[in-house]
């Protein structure tokens, strides 16, 4: 895993840190390659975008902390679990709605939790952005990156917890000649990713599956690539059942990307906010360990485990975990 940027904000002058732009070589940084390695599509959406910021300092820095913490001490937040299945068909179900309303515009299956507006997370410090969809036009270009360097060659793509569907959108719009199947254990999901193949003629179908109960009967593909976007955070500890699954059902590519509480640093305060808000929901805790036993074990290699050194306000969402059963 990469380590924290040295540069600190306390070791730039004043002028320095108030602002800043996230260019090409920022964004390599964030994604772990090199510039040379961006595809020409992620440099032109790079150079096109404003990803202009105002650093946090003094004051502004310490009221943001301090709610943020203050929201997590004072419990109104929902936990992670079986018991939050409701709650997502819910979620899900308001993006099925609007994608319909709106004639299968894709635009709609932004999931709700990506909120304009709002300070965000970067190289352990709180910035504004300039463009109030920063994360949103990161996100998509940090998609577009990962597809692009991971699932070139699958045939069959698997998105376990696909919730609105954006990732299958973004994926069958690069890849259109590919084979995806959406699972969520969420009804609407699969709706979802029903109503898309048949809007844009995609081969891609939906299932209903559930990480805590997985259904052995749902087979994957010999050689296909599996991949999970903040879904496995809602398995807390409960990881191990799906994992032996991917064990056994044994694709030839793994991609997590999620939170992972044990790549924070508890000594730094930004990082110690997430630490508190992660554990206050009982996200997924203990799986790159896990996933490193296996490891010395002989049974799963890690290709990739990287921080992303950015996120929405409470966390950092986006790090990456690469890996494959050997």
């Amino acid at each position: 895993m990469e380590k924290a940027p040295s540069k600190t904000l306390q070791e730039q002058r004043p002028q320095e840190a108030a602002d800043g732009t996230l260019g090409l070589e920022g964004f390599a940084r964030l994604f772990g390659t090199s510039v040379d390695a961006l595809p020409e599509s992620c440099r032109a959406l790079i150079v096109e975008g404003d990803f202009r910021y105002r650093v946090l300092v003094g004051e502004e820095r310490d009221q943001t902390v301090l709610d943020v913490l203050k929201r997590v001490d004072s419990g109104q937040f929902t936990t992670a679990g079986k018991e939050g299945k409701g709650r997502w068909e819910k979620g899900w179900a308001e993006n099925l709605e609007g994608f319909r309303k709106s004639g299968r515009d894709l635009s709609k299956l932004v999931p709700k939790y990506i909120r304009p507006l709002q300070a965000i997370r970067l190289d352990q410090n709180y910035v504004m952005p300039r463009d109030p969809n920063f994360e949103l036009k990161w996100y998509e270009i940090f998609q577009r990156w990962l597809f692009t360097t991971y699932f070139q060659e699958a045939k069959v793509v698997y998105e376990f917890g696909c919730g609105s569907g954006i990732n299958l959108a973004a994926l069958a719009t690069l890849y259109p000649e590919k084979c995806y199947v959406g699972l969520d254990w969420a009804a609407a999901s699969k709706e979802i990713a029903d109503e898309m193949a048949q809007a844009y003629g995609w081969n891609m179908k939906g299932q209903q599956f559930d990480f805590f109960h997985p259904d052995k009967s749902i087979t994957i593909d010999k050689g296909a690539t599996v991949f999970t976007v903040g879904a496995l955070e809602q398995t807390g500890r409960n990881h191990e059942a799906f994992l032996e699954y991917l064990l056994e059902m044994s694709p030839g590519l793994c991609v997590n990307i999620e939170p992972i509480v044990e790549w924070y640093d508890e000594n730094q305060l930004v990082d110690h906010a997430a630490i508190k808000f992660h554990r206050q929901r009982k996200y997924w805790e203990g799986f790159p360990g896990r996933l490193k036993q296996l490891e010395e074990e002989g049974r799963v290699e890690i290709l990739k485990a990287k921080r992303s050194y950015f996120g929405s306000l409470y966390l950092e969402g986006y790090s990456q975990l690469i890996w494959r059963p050997r």
